[in-house]
């Protein structure tokens, strides 16, 4: 009886993780160590695959606390081109040749969305969905972790990324009612050491339910000196020159 005991309580033993998995794994984890860095985003929309945009933003930055220094280029935007500084709850912004600061309101969605711009959080995120999913492309000094489909993994992932991006408004919950994704592509490198990103790149492609208009999107993030970034604080001539405006609420 005992024999049989011990028998029926014996488990195998647990199979080891894919090489893909393992990646997967220690990939997630550095993320979550990210502390500093330099970052290029570039961003590219198009309609019907005829008009096209292209959004830059390059950015230094140290978290805990976050200070992040960025240059953007928007080519759709009202104001083209400006820097600005983020320090803790205070933004300063350049732009018309002079400098001002705003102090923004505490849990602001702007700073959420600077720090998961800067730390590629959707990128892991999506990692998170799509880890079954992936497929292992190892070089010299990079591993890359790349998925493309157009079923309803695809379309799950792209929309809960959106959602996350807009903070869950309900504005872009009925406006994600109307689409429909029509295909979703995506590609995490790392270094092959470090397991920190090197290159990030997003793809999502959508059609309006009732127009059939087609656009789509593609962000690429380029990530250099991780964790190397040493601390820096906005320049004294910005806090004595920055002329103070209300309040914001983002």
């Amino acid at each position: 009886m005992a024999m049989l005991l011990a028998g029926c309580g014996s488990t195998k033993p647990a199979s080891k993780p894919s090489a893909t998995m393992t990646i997967v794994n220690h990939a997630q984890k550095a993320a979550h160590q990210i502390k500093s860095g330099n970052v290029v985003l570039v961003t590219k929309n198009s309609q019907n695959n005829n008009q096209s945009t292209t959004g830059k933003m390059a950015a230094k930055f140290h978290l805990k606390p976050m200070i992040v220094q960025a240059k953007l280029n928007n080519a759709a935007g009202l104001v083209k081109n400006y820097d600005y500084f983020i320090d803790g709850r205070t933004v300063y912004i350049h732009a018309d040749n002079s400098w001002s600061k705003q102090l923004l309101p505490k849990k602001s969605p702007l700073i959420k969305s600077v720090h998961r711009q800067v730390t590629g959080s959707s990128a892991v995120r999506a990692m998170d969905y799509l880890k079954k999913h992936l497929k292992l492309e190892k070089n010299k000094t990079t591993d890359v972790l790349s998925y493309s489909g157009q079923g309803k993994l695809g379309s799950m992932v792209a929309k809960k990324l959106i959602l996350a991006e807009a903070n869950h408004s309900e504005s872009t919950k009925n406006i994600l009612k109307k689409v429909k994704i029509t295909k979703f592509s995506y590609k995490y490198t790392l270094d092959k050491k470090t397991y920190l990103p090197v290159q990030t790149y997003i793809y999502m492609q959508y059609q309006d339910k009732r127009s059939k208009k087609s656009i789509t999107e593609a962000v690429t993030g380029t990530y250099t000196n991780v964790n190397k970034v040493k601390r820096f604080k906005v320049p004294a001539y910005i806090h004595k020159n920055a002329a103070s405006t209300n309040q914001v609420n983002e």
